[in-house]
């Protein structure tokens, strides 16, 4: 008998470049899982040396034009952290309101444009949009997501790019009462996001994922009193319990060949997943009470470690965005300006924010001029790329009955699991920077 491949050398529905390449044997053995992505490295953390410090929260949110606010936020706290510069209450819960909104749309997008064909037996959302039951769901989703590109708008003047966010506050902030607006948006959204969960709960129900389990080390932040978003300590399944900014030291990188993407290890232990399922295992009391109750009522329960149910922790992590978001616009009252007040120093500084997708890391070390001297980028997709190649390990055996058109599906289906963003995960190995006088 000869060797049984699976090779997909673009993957659909998934930001990126990136491939699979599973080489299974004749006894059903894998003697290849790899998930190779291809994107070109970015050199991001290459040019970022010698800007100012302002330069970096700037330049870094252009890494991704779907989790920007993860990549913006983790850049300016990591200054902050450098400068010793402290943020004002409001600063603190108007950055929050950004990233839920974030989170708002990029959830909703994987969901419903990404996911939900695979489950549902549809080849794009687009496909779905022609079944007449269908489509009054498929726009209201898109509704959902221009909520969220609303909220990002009104904050920081732009769905994707910044304008107003910057080291030490905004440079402006929104009205009371055009927040007030984006609440009842909020509200009248919150059926709909309940909804979700039932979807992905129903969807997730189907043969063979219930089988599908295997339990690995999941990472997020955790934070005192709140689910994590913009701060926290990073926290794990399997007893991690450090201080973010100790990050460099405890999410361990290494190079592979053939791949421009690193793997990543927890010290001293093995690979780890990153994203909406981890940070729902590890702070599944900080959910908002209704996000625990419809977690409940489909009878999710923590900790849960099939990676299909990621579909579900999104819809939960929906449902608590919006009510957390309504909480956040109540707290802030009618927003005033603050200037940024702050003193430029030399220092070192490292910072990490859950992206939709999961823990996004930056920090680095700027002069007494404001002048960064190094920066280290870790996106959540680079995180999760080891780790999902022993998901193929694992489940591809057990899948072995099926055609190669259907396990080929399942291998893409593994993949969109985890909602990658294959432009972030490059990483350039070694840059050796000249500049000549």
């Amino acid at each position: 008998m000869s060797d049984r491949r699976i090779f997909v050398d673009y993957i659909a529905r998934t930001e990126g470049d990136g491939a699979i390449d599973i080489v299974i044997g004749p006894n059903g053995e894998i003697k290849k899982a790899r998930w190779e992505v291809w994107e070109p490295p970015r050199f991001f953390e290459a040019f970022l040396v010698g800007r100012k410090y302002d330069e970096i929260p700037e330049m870094v949110q252009r890494i991704c034009g779907i989790c920007p606010h993860g990549h913006h936020l983790a850049a300016v706290r990591a200054v902050e952290r450098a400068m010793g510069v402290k943020v004002s209450r409001q600063t603190t819960l108007l950055r929050e309101l950004l990233h839920y909104g974030d989170w708002i749309q990029s959830h909703t997008l994987h969901v419903y444009c990404l996911a939900a064909p695979d489950y549902l037996g549809y080849e794009s959302v687009l496909a779905m949009a022609g079944n007449e039951e269908l489509l009054p769901v498929v726009k209201q989703a898109l509704s959902l997501k221009r909520l969220g590109n609303d909220m990002s708008v009104l904050i920081q003047g732009n769905e994707i790019q910044n304008r107003t966010s910057v080291v030490g506050g905004f440079t402006a902030v929104p009205s009371g009462s055009e927040l007030r607006k984006i609440k009842e948006r909020l509200k009248e959204a919150k059926d709909f996001a309940v909804a979700t969960v039932r979807l992905g709960a129903k969807v997730a129900s189907q043969d063979p994922y219930p089988q599908l389990v295997r339990k690995c080390e999941h990472v997020s932040l955790r934070e005192e009193g709140k689910y994590p978003i913009n701060g926290g300590r990073l926290v794990s399944t399997e007893g991690l319990n450090v201080p973010d900014w100790e990050y460099p030291e405890w999410l361990i990188e290494k190079h592979v060949p053939g791949c421009n993407c690193k793997h990543a290890i927890v010290k001293g232990r093995d690979s780890f997943l990153v994203g909406p399922l981890a940070r729902v295992n590890n702070n599944f009391d900080l959910l908002s009470k209704d996000a625990q109750a419809i977690a409940k009522e489909v009878g999710f329960t923590v900790p849960d470690f099939n990676p299909f149910h990621s579909i579900i922790a999104r819809g939960i992590e929906l449902v608590h965005a919006i009510d957390t978001a309504m909480e956040l616009i109540d707290e802030l009252g009618d927003p005033v300006y603050e200037e940024p007040k702050y003193e430029i120093k030399a220092g070192e500084g490292y910072a990490v924010t859950e992206a939709a997708r999961g823990i996004c890391c930056h920090g680095g070390r700027i002069d007494k001029d404001g002048v960064c001297q190094k920066w280290d980028i870790v996106a959540p997709t680079s995180r999760n790329v080891y780790n999902l190649e022993k998901d193929f390990e694992y489940f591809v055996p057990k899948l072995l009955n099926l055609s190669d058109e259907e396990l080929t599906l399942k291998c893409e289906m593994m993949i969109r699991n985890y909602d990658p963003c294959q432009s972030c995960a490059t990483h350039s190995i070694k840059v050796n920077l000249r500049r000549e006088a």
